[in-house]
């Protein structure tokens, strides 16, 4: 006699949809041009969300209040956060270890939201989601999804408790009237906005809230109990579980739904084939369209596909128990080859493979492990890694109080005489990673206080001087040593700095700089300042002249530079200061110059590979122009002789040391500004 094959103690089919979403996102993020739609099966993981989360809040409904919401949060907070945390703590030795330098600062902040889940926090235009996925600079941008997730916990148990307090026959109507409230709420805001905020996606773990709910009431509705130890071991994200064989169900069908579900098997395909067509349309389709498309059909399918044998097969289910080991560890791969393999498409493939690879390893060594632990050591390992974690992430706030306890250092790069060229390498290595915040001046008052950059204005001044200071992201970073030499003679000082983009001419004629480029002639205007200094990197005004241009009477560029300082200065009272031009210095180089330097490197030869040569020359001469056609009212400041080595005859931009002057995101290192300090306290005793 052949016995029935007992039944599975989870949804394989569920884990088939599970993978088909995390084989579309792989697609759409290693792969965007061939999946431009993959982004979707982020909606499907929601729909899925939705369906767990109900199981869960149904088998405990027979809890008292705060014993549902204790056991909810306890399986869901046992089951995400000890991989989650892990992924963030070695993501960033990793950053540490082997990412540019230029990457650490932007992630040491990213990780601090990512481990507080506030990584879909209100984004600015330059943080857009799919903008952050074409640089791939953030290695934690796709932890928005699990902020979304996270921040839904918050509130769902509640949602649920208040639906016992409705008649059963309107519940499933309660959690329509949310979801269509979630749903107008997403089409209405700004899409940037909408896409990762919690209350814009509701919906869509409401129709998996639904799919569960409807999939009870198409059969005998069994008795719910809290969830077993067995239980509570089954993965988040892959594992949806059922009643254990004890409680079989009876699988007849509820006579009103009898007509509805008679062709099940046929509408499962159907609904399947058209998920996987639309997600992996080689074509960007229209997301107002398809993204309701998705979230519904996923829903559908989960309500039709139980036991569907293309779901349920063994590599499909694999793929769906290891995939919130893909989902977090794929992504910080795929920024390492996107910022060093300059597209390497045999590497891209290799990051593919060893993403896949370390989430089997880490599914089947780690989190098997983890989940067979007792609640109590679950929350000892959390507490452990959120530790590790804060100390990892703040590691360099943390090594510069040490470095600074009981000393009395006034300079702005800390340098001493006793410093050798092992600090040099430390300090180096400090300053770049710093380099933005380093932007920031605790005297100003930002218009956009997320950003160094943009306008403000300085505090703390009594002098009788009105005093502008404009230009690009390098009027920033000498903001402090202005403040420092010049404060004093100030009654006001307005700041203007502008990524990328030069006063005297829009650089590369982008939207942007010819939108900053009439910005800074507006500000001028209005303020009216005493002194303006425009201290700025050169960055288009060193081109030549084109073809046939002999004069800078021919020369286009030059006329604008004149156009626009003419405006400058009809609404200076006294004199405009011209920051001229230096050679700019290789980025990648910077790191090196400390080894090299303790290697007994001949200077010279670092000289040669650290400075490109090209372009200032011309830079300087339309300056010279200027200062010929300003009518008496503009002066130069020049930092070529403190770097220029007479007797090398090379720039030289370190010290004997190997201490940098330059940081690797092309600003005066805080060492630079110390060098050329004393020329801004003769500027500024002369006002």
């Amino acid at each position: 006699m052949n016995l029935p094959k007992p039944k599975p103690s989870k949804r394989l089919d569920l884990q088939g949809i599970r993978a088909l979403a995390i084989i579309v996102v792989l697609g759409f993020h290693f792969y965007p041009e061939y999946f431009p739609n993959g982004y979707l099966g982020v909606d499907q993981f929601f729909v899925l969300s939705g369906f767990l989360m109900c199981m869960l809040l149904k088998r405990a409904e027979n809890q008292s209040p705060c014993q549902l919401v204790s056991l909810f949060y306890s399986k869901r907070f046992k089951r995400i956060l000890p991989l989650y945390l892990l992924v963030i703590l070695v993501s960033m030795i990793c950053l540490y270890s082997f990412f540019p330098d230029t990457a650490i600062e932007t992630n040491q902040e990213s990780a601090i939201h990512a481990l507080l889940f506030v990584s879909n926090r209100p984004k600015t235009v330059a943080e857009d989601y799919f903008t952050m996925l074409s640089i791939a600079v953030d290695i934690f941008t796709h932890t928005w999804s699990l902020s979304v997730e996270i921040q839904f916990y918050f509130l769902v148990p509640f949602i649920f408790l208040l639906a016992n307090k409705i008649p059963e026959k309107f519940q499933l109507g309660y959690y329509g009237v949310i979801g269509l409230i979630s749903f107008v709420h997403f089409y209405t805001i700004p899409s940037s906005v909408a896409f990762n905020s919690v209350f814009a996606r509701i919906w869509q773990f409401s129709i998996g809230m639904i799919v569960y709910l409807l999939g009870g009431i198409s059969k005998s509705q069994p008795q719910y109990q809290v969830l077993n130890d067995e239980e509570e071991s089954e993965p988040e994200f892959k594992q949806i579980l059922e009643d254990e064989e004890s409680e079989e169900v009876d699988c007849s069908l509820n006579e009103k739904l009898s007509n509805i579900l008679k062709y099940s098997q046929q509408m499962a395909y159907f609904s399947l084939m058209v998920l996987i067509c639309v997600t992996m349309f080689p074509t960007t389709l229209s997301a107002l369209v398809v993204r309701p498309v998705v979230t519904i059909g996923t829903g559908l399918l989960m309500l039709l596909s139980e036991d569907n044998w293309i779901l349920s097969n063994k590599l499909l289910t694999y793929i769906g128990d290891i995939s919130y080991s893909v989902y977090l560890i794929h992504w910080p791969i795929y920024a390492y080859w996107k910022l060093t393999c300059e597209g390497n498409q045999a590497l891209l493939i290799l990051a593919l493979i060893s993403s896949l690879n370390f989430a089997v390893i880490t599914f089947e060594i780690f989190e098997k492990w983890y989940l067979k632990l007792s609640s109590t050591n679950i929350g000892i390992l959390v507490v452990v890694l959120f530790f590790l974690n804060v100390v990892v992430i703040k590691r360099d706030e943390i090594t510069n109080q040490v470095d600074s306890f009981g000393k009395n250092i006034s300079s702005l790069d800390n340098v001493t005489a006793n410093m050798t060229v092992d600090d040099a390498e430390r300090l180096n290595y400090k300053w770049s990673i710093n380099d933005y915040q380093n932007l920031y001046d605790p005297t100003c008052v930002y218009e956009n206080p997320k950003s160094p950059l943009g306008w403000c204005r300085h505090t703390g001044l009594s002098g009788k001087y009105k005093i502008a200071t404009i230009g690009n992201s390098w009027t920033a970073n000498h903001a402090k040593v202005f403040y420092q030499e010049c404060g004093y003679k100030a009654k006001s000082i307005m700041q203007g700095a502008a990524f990328g983009c030069e006063p005297f001419y829009p650089s590369g004629q982008s939207k942007m700089c010819k939108e900053n480029f009439t910005d800074f002639e507006v500000h001028i205007r209005k303020e009216k300042p005493d002194y303006a200094f425009i201290i700025t990197r050169y960055m288009s005004i060193g081109a030549r002249w084109p073809k046939k241009v002999t004069s800078f009477d021919q020369d286009s560029m030059y006329q604008i530079m004149k156009k626009q300082m003419l405006k400058f200065i009809e609404n200076i009272k006294y004199k405009l200061f011209i920051l001229d031009a230096i050679p700019r210095v290789d980025s990648a180089f910077v790191y090196k110059i400390a080894r090299l330097v303790k290697n007994k490197t001949d200077p010279v030869a670092i000289d040669k590979k650290l400075v490109w040569l090209h372009e200032y020359e011309m830079a300087r001469k339309r300056n010279a122009q200027l200062v010929k056609d300003c009518k008496g009212k503009c002066e130069l400041i020049d930092y070529l002789p403190e770097f220029y080595n007479n007797k090398t005859k090379t720039f030289r931009f370190f010290d004997k040391k190997g201490f940098s002057y330059h940081t690797s995101p092309l600003h005066l290192s805080p060492h630079g500004i110390e060098k050329i300090r004393h020329i801004w306290t003769d500027i500024c005793r002369k006002l």
